[in-house]
C-alpha cells in the first residue's frame, strides 16, 4: 500500500482507482476495529455501572470523566487535535452512561 506524502500545489502525482480503493478498504478495516473497541469499551462500562448501582454510587461520575478526557487528550499525537478528540469521548461518554441509566434504571424497576 502506497503512502506519497502531501503533494505541492503544482505537482501532480500518478494515482488510480485501485489506491483510492485500497486506502477505503483500510478504514473500512480501522472501522470495524473502532467499533468493536468502542462495544468493548461500552461493555466495561456496563459492568461498572452494575457496581455503582451495588454500591448506591450515582451514575454520572463528572471528575472520574475529565480524568477520561484528560488521559485521552494528553496521549493524543494527533493529527486530530486535542478538541476534536475532547467532543469524541465526551459524546461516546455520553452514549456510554445513557445506556448505563437505562440498563439499570429498567433492572431496578423488576
Amino acid at each position: 500500500m502506497r503512502a506519497d506524502p502531501p503533494v505541492e500545489e503544482g505537482v501532480s502525482v500518478s494515482v488510480s482507482q485501485a489506491d483510492l480503493r485500497t486506502w477505503r478498504d483500510r478504514i473500512d478495516a480501522i472501522d470495524r476495529e473502532i467499533l468493536r473497541l468502542v462495544n468493548e469499551r461500552s461493555g466495561v462500562a456496563n459492568v461498572i455501572g452494575h457496581i455503582k448501582q451495588q454500591l448506591g454510587i450515582p451514575v454520572y461520575a463528572p471528575q472520574r470523566e475529565q480524568e477520561v478526557i484528560l488521559n485521552v487528550t494528553e496521549a493524543n499525537e494527533g493529527p486530530l487535535t486535542a478538541d476534536a478528540i475532547r467532543r469524541i469521548f465526551e459524546r461516546l461518554i455520553d452514549e456510554t452512561r445513557s445506556l448505563e441509566r437505562q440498563r439499570y434504571q429498567e433492572l431496578s424497576r423488576k
